[in-house]
């Protein structure tokens, strides 16, 4: 009767690790996507706010009107500065994610190994055994052959 495999607990739980690692790199990219998405938007828009500048300005335009447009399009920098830092946090997390996933998929990789070790052991014994119950059934039959002559 062949051994159970005694780490075969712990595979399980290693691939579930890993299967949650992987889950997370999605949910990384997601937030990732989305992050760039809206830094397109904003960048989008600041290049049309600023595009609408310098049409008014073109036609002549008020101090007044010149600063609010520049305090503004300031505020769309801080905003572009902003969001261009969410995205290196999201690649940063994302990297993370991919990081903390390889190093689970040693450890499965570990475990497979051992378990492929483990049933290789398990059938060269279980290939002995039976090796030795054909040697036994054939010393017993030719020493049956043997008592009869």
């Amino acid at each position: 009767m062949a051994k159970a495999f005694q780490f075969a607990f712990l595979l399980e739980l290693a691939v579930d690790k890993r299967e949650d690692a992987a889950r997370a790199i999605s949910a990384a990219l997601g937030r990732l996507q989305q992050s760039r998405e809206r830094l397109a938007q904003i960048e989008q828009y600041r290049a049309e706010y600023r595009q609408r500048l310098a049409d008014s300005a073109s036609r002549g335009m008020r101090m007044h009107q010149w600063h609010d447009f520049q305090l503004f399009l300031a505020k769309l920098d801080g905003a572009v500065e902003a969001q261009a830092n969410d995205v290196r946090r999201c690649e940063a997390v994302l990297e993370q994610t991919k990081q903390a996933w390889q190093e689970c998929e040693k450890e499965v990789k570990a475990y497979e190994t051992l378990e492929t070790r483990h049933h290789e052991r398990q059938g060269r014994i279980e290939a002995k055994r039976e090796q030795k119950q054909s040697d036994e059934w054939a010393a017993n039959l030719h020493r049956r052959q043997g008592d009869s002559h």
